[in-house]
């Protein structure tokens, strides 16, 4: 069920709909794209693939209204459930005041050594990574997954240095 609700999610993030993960507005929207690596930059379609496990289709995203940089990836199945998306979405907030906003928001943390400056997991709003002023968050989810901690966690390890 709650890969289903992941799904969920997710897809209303592709169609440019509202999510939970989305942290409160602050004003401080900008385009991350001019102030340091893009998205795709980071989340390749080869690590889309091992994180999945599957072959992914990049997802075309123009990033909202906040104009964010995003890079999405996801695949379809031949059935309902079978499908997965994988993304890594950059805001332009440090970390820590980030995640003190999601915190007020009732939101719980699990600190990840040895990801970028600081990383801290929930299984409600996905992996926070901190890099200088900007956070940026993964998400992952799949029919089939209860919990995408350990996959998320992997994937970022393996690309965060490219924030």
């Amino acid at each position: 069920m709650r890969a289903a609700v992941l799904i969920s999610v997710f897809l209303a993030g592709c169609s440019g709909g509202s999510t939970e993960s989305q942290p409160p507005s602050n004003g401080a929207e900008q385009s991350v794209a001019a102030t340091g690596s893009q998205a795709c930059n980071v989340l390749t379609p080869q690590a889309a693939e091992k994180a999945l496990g599957r072959k992914v289709e990049k997802l075309s995203n123009d990033g909202g209204a906040a104009g964010l940089d995003i890079c999405q990836y996801s695949y379809q199945g031949e059935r309902l459930m079978d499908t997965g998306n994988v993304s890594v979405t950059f805001y332009p907030l440090d970390l820590a005041s980030f995640k003190s906003q999601a915190e007020a928001q009732g939101y719980k943390f699990e600190a990840i050594p040895g990801i970028g400056d600081a990383a801290y997991y929930s299984p409600d709003v996905g992996l926070y990574v901190g890099r200088g002023n900007r956070t940026a968050i993964y998400l992952l989810g799949a029919g089939g997954m209860d919990d995408a901690r350990d996959r998320v966690i992997a994937l970022a390890k393996e690309t965060a240095s490219r924030i």
